[in-house]
């Protein structure tokens, strides 16, 4: 093996790298409420397989408890199948990853419908998710982990999910 002479910045490169977990990110979200509420919870990514033939996307994950500290708490929590399907919908978001709204209009007139306070009656405008992910990341329209975390935000507002990620095994 050569003898490198390794400058600093290069040596804090190497050793940033060598330390890097092995998963593809963590998430942070609610606490769990049947656990002690000085554990922070989190869904750590370890795999994800986009198959393009069906199209579908899998995601596989582990839910994390950490103390104060940041110590790993053991844990046999459930994880539930996180799966964006093609009949699956998210919303369209704008450059700063806000959801994108436009006016609600009557089907036969197409004028805008009012709230009671006289303003513009808004929707969300919703895409066709496994495509919408695969253009977000082609065109690097966000960050990967703050993809993900936009997905799993939309997923914990599916109730049957939540419920099923809150059980105890």
């Amino acid at each position: 093996m050569k003898n490198l002479q390794i400058p600093t910045a290069i040596q804090g490169l190497l050793d940033s790298i060598n330390s890097t977990k092995l998963d593809l990110g963590e998430i942070k979200i609610d606490k769990h409420p049947l656990l002690s509420q000085d554990l922070d919870r989190y869904i750590q990514i370890n795999k994800i397989s986009i198959d393009l033939n069906l199209p579908r996307t899998y995601i596989w994950y582990s839910q994390i408890l950490k103390d104060s500290e940041g110590n790993i708490i053991p844990s046999n929590l459930p994880t539930p199948e996180w799966m964006i399907s093609e009949i699956e919908t998210s919303s369209l978001r704008d450059e700063n990853f806000q959801r994108i709204e436009v006016p609600v209009a009557d089907s036969e007139t197409e004028e805008p419908l009012l709230n009671e306070d006289g303003t513009p009656k808004m929707s969300p405008l919703f895409v066709n998710s496994h495509k919408y992910l695969l253009w977000l990341l082609k065109n690097n329209k966000v960050g990967f982990l703050q993809l993900l975390s936009a997905y799993l935000n939309e997923l914990l507002q599916d109730i049957d999910f939540k419920s099923s990620l809150n059980q105890l095994s």
